[in-house]
């Protein structure tokens, strides 16, 4: 046993054995509990007036949304864009944007991606422009 745990045993009360169970729970004073999760969930939850604002009730927005939740991308891609140009409504025009936007890559991914294609080009010419000793 090290000194830091011989201190740590040496510093707990031993419980009564002739007391009742929740007596010796009781012995030990209670930490309070951890407000963490409720701070959570208080991020989590957007506040009423932080709300997206309501989407305008029309047939292609409505079906394009659902094409969405479907998983058809390629319909969404091509049909929010047309609709993004030939609506006649700026709030529908801004739905069928806000569309495309959620199916844009993210812009982190995609400078990732370039750095990893630069730095694999960087290491293929690397290797072929440097001599090798044959053995």
């Amino acid at each position: 046993m090290t000194e830091t745990e011989q201190a740590d045993t040496d510093a707990r009360p031993e419980p009564d054995p002739s007391s009742p169970p929740d007596a010796q729970a009781d012995a030990e004073p209670r930490r309070p509990p951890k407000k963490r999760g409720k701070r959570r969930d208080e991020k989590a939850a957007s506040p009423p007036d932080n709300a997206e604002p309501a989407r305008p009730r029309h047939p292609e927005i409505e079906r394009l949304e659902q094409a969405f939740e479907r998983g058809d991308y390629a319909l969404v891609r091509a049909e929010a864009g047309r609709l993004a140009k030939e609506a006649e409504h700026d709030d529908v025009r801004r739905a069928a944007r806000a569309l495309l936007r959620r199916i844009d890559p993210d812009p982190l991914a995609v400078v990732l991606l370039v750095a990893a294609m630069a730095l694999l080009a960087f290491l293929a010419l690397w290797y072929w422009s440097h001599g090798h000793a044959s053995p």
